[in-house]
């Protein structure tokens, strides 16, 4: 999925038109025993209710592709009998109590979180309208029905201890403690909603830590190997440039900008928000790194890739639209199309970091008047 298909979805999840029909659930406590809810109308219930769920809902789509948002393919062999269930989820609209038991028992038993929380799931309907070739949405004509599931998995925690007021008394005391449902740590949605279409062969996964992925629950839960992490990546692009012996500063300076302009064009065309590892090899032989460079590059970069074959070119560089130069003993931070005037040089027989000034110069606000 794309991020605009991720908020296609997420404008349906509101109190207006909203796409959300069922909804249920299953309280785990510590001793991992499961207390299931029975299935409910959502739309039946109060709407005030209703606002409450919302704000946990959406959270378990939210943030970025690539970061909180991660597409996990269900192709494959280990995977065949994860994604026939999760089929079998969707198309009993959670009125089935075998399969929903079977459902938490299968999270339940994949999970590590060790307190208390609550698997909670959504069954929405939407009708997906038409979309003329200049992209403007047709409301009143309809391609498909898109049926889909959002499982989000929220930890449990009992409200603060304080003192409350009692108009009944005229007199203050201890409030009662309540256990208190709180915003998801994961989330996934189930089946994909790729290129606006119904697409039962992949998921959208949701992470509130984008650089910490439970990998054994997705392995176990979907037979998947989990996806790669924001630091994941960069720190692989880091080191995998950083190890080409032959890497120079005008090379790593020419990298970021390259980098650079490729996150401008994402923001045009989200189709670019992703690199292939040909296309950062690419970059790299334009920055003025020679072929016989890259060998080592591409296999340290393969292992860190999403199954796909693509690196998030938000990921590549921590530090987007900046470059960072350290030395060791100090840092430099400067916007990326300012770098013209910095180059490295050998003076008096050091290395040195060479910055080209101007007449402005100030030190702690302090304005230098005279160059020596």
């Amino acid at each position: 999925m794309i991020q605009s298909e991720v908020n296609e979805i997420k404008k349906t999840l509101k109190f207006t038109d909203c796409s959300i029909q069922k909804l249920t659930g299953c309280y785990v406590d510590t001793e991992k025993n499961m207390h299931i809810m029975t299935n409910s109308q959502f739309l039946c219930l109060p709407e005030e209710e209703q606002h409450k769920y919302f704000e946990l809902i959406k959270r378990g789509l939210s943030g970025k592709i690539g970061k909180n948002l991660l597409n996990i393919s269900l192709d494959g062999e280990a995977s065949k009998d994860k994604k026939k269930k999760l089929q079998e989820m969707v198309a009993c609209e959670l009125k089935d109590e075998g399969i929903m038991e079977d459902y938490f028992t299968a999270i339940r038993d994949n999970y590590s979180y060790v307190d208390n929380y609550y698997i909670m799931v959504i069954y929405g309907v939407y009708d997906v309208p038409g979309k003329t070739s200049d992209g403007i949405t047709m409301d009143d004509a309809s391609d498909e029905i898109y049926n889909f599931t959002l499982t989000l998995l929220c930890p449990m925690k009992p409200s603060k201890a304080g003192l409350t007021y009692n108009v009944k008394d005229n007199t203050l005391e201890n409030a009662a403690r309540t256990v208190l449902l709180e915003k998801p740590l994961n989330a996934f949605l189930y089946p994909a909603f790729t290129d606006r279409h119904m697409d039962i062969h992949n998921l959208l996964f949701y992470t509130k830590d984008a650089n910490k992925i439970d990998e054994a629950f997705v392995d176990g839960l979907f037979g998947q190997r989990a996806p790669v992490t924001i630091k994941q990546q960069s720190e692989s692009f880091t080191r995998a440039v950083s190890d080409i012996p032959t890497l120079t500063f005008d090379n790593a300076k020419n990298i970021c900008t390259s980098v650079c302009e490729r996150q401008i064009e994402a923001k045009e065309d989200e189709y670019k928000a992703t690199m292939t590892k040909s296309e950062v090899v690419n970059i790299l032989e334009a920055s003025g790194l020679k072929e016989e460079d890259l060998n080592n590059f591409e296999r340290v970069i393969e292992d860190n890739i999403s199954e796909h074959g693509e690196l998030v070119t938000s990921n590549i560089i921590e530090r987007n639209n900046k470059l960072t130069v350290s030395t060791g003993v100090t840092e430099i931070v400067m916007p990326i199309d300012c770098t013209g005037g910095i180059e490295v040089q050998k003076i008096n027989g050091k290395n040195c970091l060479v910055i080209e000034i101007n007449d402005e110069l100030t030190v702690n606000g302090m304005k230098i008047n005279k160059f020596q």
